[in-house]
């Protein structure tokens, strides 16, 4: 969103216009609707012109609207499973950003569309890198170097839409079979990590 039209002028105004924006994008996508910017902008009873003074283009508004969503946040999921040994942590991460991205799903679709196609595809999946770096900087695993990279490399794959895309459209699983069929995969791995 453009901070320099937020701050100027009416706050309450622009921040309820960019809300209006925001759920018009949702419900378009639960709709299961394209996502332009004259769609978004009919369904918010707006112009497209304003849409233009928040967003400088469907990317940016899409990117905002899945982090509107709740992602889970690295620093409490780390904090919940501290105490946890390597496998139920991975899990309990995996389980987390599965569970976000199903709740989600259309959304994290197009989001994920749209962020293929904008100048900057690496800003996708950092919450989920960011908490599994996170927590293997902050606990005692017994592994070496190359295997805790590979891991945690594995584990974000796992655990994103891209793998519900893989287990869903490619590999034709239900979601209760797409979550059981990645949550056996990284169970595997890290206890064959561990092995």
């Amino acid at each position: 969103m453009k901070n320099e039209h937020l701050q100027s002028g009416r706050k309450n105004q622009k921040q309820e216009t960019r809300r209006r924006i925001l759920l018009a994008a949702q419900q378009l996508l639960e709709m299961e609707q394209e996502l332009t910017m004259e769609n978004i902008a009919e369904q918010a009873g707006i112009s497209r012109a304003t849409i233009y003074r928040y967003y400088t283009n469907i990317d940016a508004l899409s990117t905002e609207l899945l982090l509107q969503l709740n992602v889970p946040d690295p620093t409490d999921l780390i904090e919940q499973f501290r105490n946890n040994s390597l496998q139920d942590a991975m899990l309990g991460f995996q389980k987390a950003y599965l569970k976000f991205v199903l709740d989600n799903e259309n959304t994290s679709r197009k989001f994920l569309v749209a962020v293929l196609a904008s100048s900057n595809p690496k800003q996708r999946g950092q919450n989920r890198i960011s908490v599994v770096r996170d927590y293997f900087a902050s606990s005692t695993i017994d592994l070496d170097s190359q295997k805790k990279k590979k891991l945690m490399n594995i584990a974000v794959v796992l655990m994103g839409i891209e793998s519900i895309i893989a287990t869903k459209d490619v590999c034709d699983l239900s979601t209760k079979e797409s979550i059981e069929t990645l949550q056996w995969g990284l169970k595997m791995i890290v206890k064959g990590c561990q092995s």
